[in-house]
């Protein structure tokens, strides 16, 4: 009996043993399955931030915020801002005009509460109001009164002045439709609309377009001034931004410089757009993003530090961010802003040489620091710095050249909402009269001309050499 009792309890015993082990075994299978899972769910994190990145660098798209961090991430929400002004600021009011239009004196001949007598005191309250008058369209009849000469047997007429050709509408209605198009943004039904509701001028769509179409061709030799001029900036900045024209990918290329601005619409976004506007022996300096196809542009270059942070920022700010994100990101902000104070206190150009030295020997060895940078999308951003690390300190060897391009991106801001307000362009001529008036109306802006004095007078400098 108790020869058959231990038998069986030890072929439990071994039982169990091997359960135990079985059991062991399968919990590192499950270990083993859930890192697979959890690098999967990271990889699958990491392309989806591909994806958004691709988005917004081919069509200028915004990344989705539902990769972004909130309630659904486990994090802390952060307060929201105080809405309106900060407290302590002091607010201020509409001043008082300086022209006065119309005086209105109110008074009571008696008292509105009894009927009495009302004594008129010394003080007088003022208050202003401004208002919009609704204008007519001003229309001129020109009675032109011919005259024969005695002397060579001719008649002859007047010219009519400020005209152009046989057209019903002047030069102000002219730049009026370019103002709305161009600067206001607006479709060409909603300016028809527009001059109808408000001054009743009785046009179609079709003439807003006849009229837009005229004054890009009066402004296309200044269109091919300024394009030239570009060639002599010393210092210039370039970006670029998709377009679409009748259905198929363009590019809109801006270009700036100190007194001009310049957009252009290609099929290309390479090297050769750039060459095509400063040429190929330009041999100033030129500000721009990290896209390879900028490397062989002519001329000297400044890397955008702008690019450099906010791609170091985004690794910080992902749901799961890498563990050297931070330490990244910290590092080259504080080298960045050191060469920005340097560049303050620098008078000589031995001393920029010098501090210019500096700067990159230091950024290559923060970089290139062993053992470091583990994960993969930090170690990108440190080979880009490394490649890059000589153009990204020009402005401290060049006066008069920023560290970004945030100049080009902001001349870009306009295009892009009147993209995201009239969609594409139907055809490339049209794209083109945009480039022309965009680049003439932002030059101006830039050389604190106006639009409808300046205007007017290369208008009619114009007309006056085509003899209309």
């Amino acid at each position: 009996m108790n020869k058959g009792h231990s038998e069986t309890t030890e072929r439990l015993r071994k039982e169990i043993e091997e359960l135990r082990a079985e059991i062991a075994h399968l919990q590192k299978e499950i270990e083993k399955r859930d890192s697979v899972i959890k690098e999967q769910e990271e990889k699958i994190e990491e392309l989806k931030e591909e994806i958004r990145e691709l988005r917004k660098e081919l069509f200028g798209l915004k990344p989705s915020k539902k990769g972004k961090s909130g309630s659904s991430s486990g994090c802390a929400t952060p307060h929201p801002r105080k809405r309106g002004p900060p407290f302590g600021h002091k607010g201020t009011s509409r001043k008082k005009p300086e022209r006065v239009d119309k005086t209105v004196v109110l008074r009571f001949d008696a008292c509105p509460c009894c009927g009495g007598a009302l004594k008129e005191l010394g003080e007088v309250r003022e208050r202003y109001e401004e208002e919009i008058v609704p204008v007519p369209i001003l229309v001129i009849k020109y009675l032109i009164k011919g005259g024969y000469c005695t002397n060579c047997g001719k008649i002859v007429y007047p010219e009519v002045p400020e005209t152009m050709g046989k057209r019903h509408f002047g030069i102000h209605f002219l730049l009026y439709l370019s103002y709305l198009r161009y600067v206001m943004c607006l479709p060409e039904n909603k300016i028809a609309t527009l001059l109808n509701d408000t001054y009743d001028a009785h046009v179609s769509v079709g003439t807003v377009v006849d009229y837009l179409k005229k004054a890009a061709e009066l402004f296309g030799d200044e269109y091919e001034r300024i394009k030239g001029e570009m060639r002599e900036a010393r210092i210039c900045n370039y970006d670029d931004t998709g377009q679409r024209v009748n259905g198929e990918n363009r590019w809109l290329w801006t270009f700036l410089s100190k007194e001009a601005t310049l957009f252009l619409t290609r099929k290309n976004r390479g090297k050769r757009v750039v060459v095509e506007v400063l040429g190929e022996d330009y041999d100033g300096v030129s500000t721009q993003d990290f896209y390879p196809s900028y490397d062989g542009a002519p001329g000297r270059k400044q890397k955008c530090w702008a690019h450099l942070l906010e791609a170091a920022k985004e690794l910080v700010e992902r749901k799961k961010p890498p563990p050297d994100s931070l330490d990244f990101y910290e590092g080259i902000t504080q080298i960045y802003d050191g060469a920005k104070e340097a560049k303050e206190l620098l008078k000589t150009s031995d001393d920029r040489e010098r501090v210019y030295a500096n700067f990159v020997e230091r950024l290559e060895k923060f970089v290139t620091e062993e053992g470091k940078w583990t994960h993969h999308r930090v170690k990108t951003l440190a080979k880009r710095a490394l490649k890059y690390s000589k153009e990204l300190f020009t402005f401290i060897l060049i006066p008069g050249v920023e560290p970004t391009n945030n100049a080009a991106e902001r001349a870009l801001r306009p295009r892009v909402r009147q993209r995201k307000i009239w969609g594409c362009f139907r055809t490339e001529k049209g794209a083109k009269n945009a480039d022309i008036m965009m680049s003439t109306l932002e030059t101006m802006k830039k050389q604190q001309k106006d639009l409808f004095t300046h205007g007017r007078e290369y208008i009619l400098c114009k007309l006056s050499q085509k003899g209309e």
